[in-house]
């Protein structure tokens, strides 16, 4: 009988795809991951439904689907709250099954979690933490869990602004009439042509800014070439000063938000500056905290000091909305995967751990961007443009696979269960459905939009259902006695159920008349997608959904302006049904259809004392996981898992000697 080991290390790797993972193993590209292929179990892994970042990552750890962990989606709607209200599933006090770290913790163990999701906000336990995993930044939500705002841009041009608006600014230079010099002069504007100025706020949407001057400068005299920063008008105390091409040092500020006074850090880089100062780019990261994020608090300067400040997410609509080259998203997300790196490496080296648990993102998100532009079925695929997009891909594989092998050099392999695991697959996203407006357009939402700021106002007397934002997967019916504005009698909830159904797939794509919907079916069936009646059940829809590949839904019902002749206008509701997506411009892959298509396969690979050597031919279920590596380990299963052990996955412990 093979001995257990003592450790367990598990190296969440978002979106890590089975195929991708063999593929680029097979060209020599990834030999630390391939090393504990060869030395362990690989097998394909049927995520939860919906395939979504939270649900699966808590079925990982808990061996719970969504209907007993309480995760049920990418955000969570609370019985007896309006139906239109959420809480972001990242938010551990949501969470009601119980971990591998809280039964290993009651054996002994000692855990250490590193930016792993839903662990936020930071407990006051004896788990060593580091930060906490949250989405990329989505086109429809912006719900940071440590940053207080996301990035902006100030251009003399008009700039898109797809995510959050207000960020991409217009500026107007004016010339500086007063109060300038040349270098050495002692005045602030030290330059030798009249500098241009402008004010700008930073963060200029979300929360309140601070005021900043810009003096656009000649320091040589053959032209504008830098920016001065000051938070003074006179320029006289430079905070900042860059050249084309050039980032600033990290700034520190307090802002005043929601939660109350958050100290948070940026920085500046300059885009673009013409000579004659009449182009200008400045690009403001994303407002990053610079308070506490670990658990001990100590800890927070020792990782810093050792891996950096701590970057929430990383900006791919800098990107897609043309602020910033494609080669500065790539630069970013070797950064993360960098952070990730050394502040994993500090803590499995400093701290005592029996279970360490790190994860890193950067392969979903990239993903999410370039996808479509890798999956021939879709309608962005072109055959001699893949090879750039599948490269970018194939780069930061790598770069995890790097991080995974200096990572392993922290650790004992001889006494260490190493486990490498993703949490969903992917498929390519062409269309973007507006599903609010199909189910107002079947009776069963009533709604009008603010003609001044499109916001939504939903009329809940006239409203059946409401789907769970972000309008995935999970649709509820607006029931009397149950919901704040219920409409629908409880004699009548069989009755809507099967209306919201015959809704959704009656939706047609308007280019090939196929149905975008690939299953509906009602809360009482959901147990067929391993969505099971448990304590978190009542936060599941009252009817579930999962769309083919490639569509996503919108949550948003956008204005659209129709102008006359005599040059008057008015705003009335967009009337498109879809919206085609764009590579470079949206994301152009996704994550919800149904999980047991070979697409949405997880991947898992463990590695260690007790492991047989083997690749499964068949995949295994989310929820197996938590239970198979509780065995392996020795320590109790989490109370409310609902997988089982993969037998074949621990032989060698359970055969004689």
């Amino acid at each position: 009988m093979s001995t257990r080991p003592d450790k367990l290390l598990v190296l969440g790797i978002d979106a890590a795809l089975p195929d991708l993972l063999q593929k680029f193993s097979d060209e020599g590209i990834l030999p630390n991951i391939t090393g504990l292929m060869g030395n362990g179990i690989f097998s394909r892994v049927i995520p939860t439904f919906p395939p979504l970042t939270a649900a699966a990552w808590a079925a990982i750890t808990t061996g719970a689907g969504p209907g007993t962990a309480g995760i049920p989606s990418l955000m969570v709607h609370l019985p007896g709250e309006d139906l239109d209200q959420w809480h972001t599933s990242f938010d551990r006090r949501l969470l009601q099954a119980q971990t591998l770290w809280e039964a290993g913790g009651s054996v002994g163990k000692r855990t250490a979690l590193i930016n792993w999701p839903v662990i936020w906000p930071m407990s006051n336990n004896e788990v060593t933490q580091v930060a906490a995993a949250l989405n990329p930044p989505f086109r429809f939500f912006y719900m940071p869990l440590w940053d207080i705002a996301s990035s902006s841009f100030f251009s003399t041009k008009p700039r898109a602004c797809n995510q959050i608006p207000g960020r991409a600014v217009v500026v107007r230079p004016e010339p500086v009439l007063a109060g300038w010099g040349p270098p050495g002069s002692g005045t602030g504007a030290d330059s030798r042509r009249p500098p241009l100025t402008f004010t700008m706020k930073i963060p200029p949407t979300y929360v309140p800014g601070h005021e900043y001057k810009v003096f656009i400068i000649d320091s040589c005299g053959r032209g504008y070439d830098q920016v001065l920063i000051s938070r003074n008008r006179e320029g006289r105390e430079v905070a900042v000063r860059l050249s084309v091409g050039e980032t600033s040092a990290w700034l520190v500020e307090t802002f005043t938000t929601p939660e109350g006074k958050r100290r948070g850090r940026f920085r500046f880089q300059l885009i673009k500056l013409s000579p004659d100062g009449t182009e200008l780019d400045l690009y403001v990261s994303a407002i990053n905290t610079a308070e506490t994020y670990t658990n001990p608090p100590s800890l927070t300067a020792a990782i810093e000091a050792t891996a950096g400040p701590y970057m929430e997410v990383d900006d791919p609509w800098a990107f897609m909305d043309g602020w910033l080259p494609f080669s500065f998203y790539m630069e970013q997300l070797a950064a993360h995967n960098d952070w990730w790196v050394k502040a994993t490496s500090y803590i499995l080296k400093t701290q005592e751990w029996d279970m360490a648990f790190s994860w890193v993102g950067t392969i979903d998100h990239l993903q999410h961007v370039v996808y479509g532009g890798i999956e021939p079925r879709s309608r962005m695929y072109d055959a001699e443009g893949a090879s750039y997009w599948l490269d970018a891909l194939r780069q930061v594989y790598h770069h995890v696979d790097q991080g995974i092998g200096e990572i392993l050099q922290q650790v004992d392999l001889e006494r260490t269960l190493v486990v490498v695991v993703s949490d969903h697959g992917f498929t390519h996203l062409d269309q973007f459905l507006f599903l609010k407006k199909a189910l107002a357009d079947a009776g069963l939402l009533a709604y009008t939009l603010d003609e001044r700021t499109g916001e939504m106002h939903i009329d809940w007397l006239r409203t059946k259902c409401h789907p769970l934002e972000p309008c995935h997967a999970h649709i509820f019916i607006n029931l009397k006695g149950r919901d704040p504005h219920g409409a629908v009698p409880p004699e009548d909830y069989g009755l809507v159920q099967q209306e919201i159904i015959t809704a959704l797939l009656n939706i047609r794509d308007p280019d090939t008349g196929e149905r975008v919907v690939t299953a509906a079916l009602t809360k009482e069936e959901a147990l067929t997608l391993g969505v099971y009646q448990g304590r978190g059940f009542d936060r599941v829809g009252d009817v579930l959904f999962a769309l083919k590949p490639g569509y996503m839904a919108n949550p948003y019902i956008y204005r659209a302006v129709v102008k006359y002749r005599d040059h008057t206008e008015r705003f009335m509701p967009n009337p498109e049904l879809f919206e085609r997506s764009a590579l470079t411009r949206n994301f152009t892959g996704a994550h919800l259809t149904l999980p047991t298509i070979a697409e949405m396969h997880a991947a898992l690979i463990v590695a260690g004392p007790g492991v047989p050597c083997t690749r499964r031919r068949h995949p295994l279920q989310i929820i197996d996981i938590a239970p198979t590596l509780a065995y392996l380990l020795g320590i109790p299963c989490p109370k409310d898992a609902e997988g089982n052990i993969v037998w074949d996955m621990v032989a060698e412990l359970c055969s004689p000697a």
